[in-house]
């Protein structure tokens, strides 16, 4: 009987934490954007979604930060980032054909 209390009371802390970590937004712009984050900005609407705003250290693909929203603020698999990576392709024309 201990056992199973004790595993009721587990289930029910979990369930208390489901809200999205700033750490599994840090693992979901490492792996689907080239940015290096350096500073992150979380932000609680009152739809319960978040809004996540990364600041870059390399500033050459997203130079005014990534921006992922969290549609579900309890659920991380609803994150999604939002800012595209920048392409400058006129410095492409500068480089010589040789």
């Amino acid at each position: 009987m201990q056992k199973f209390l004790m595993v009721v009371i587990a289930l029910y802390a979990m369930e208390g934490m489901a809200a999205v970590q700033d750490y599994q937004v840090i693992r979901l712009i490492m792996m689907k954007s080239e940015c290096v984050q350096d500073q992150l900005t979380r932000t609680d609407k009152s739809d319960g979604s978040i809004e996540f705003l990364a600041h870059c250290k390399n500033l050459s693909h997203y130079p005014d930060g990534l921006h992922v929203v969290c549609s579900d603020g309890e659920d991380e698999r609803s994150c999604k980032v939002q800012t595209q990576a920048k392409q400058f392709n006129s410095l492409k024309l500068l480089q010589s054909s040789e």
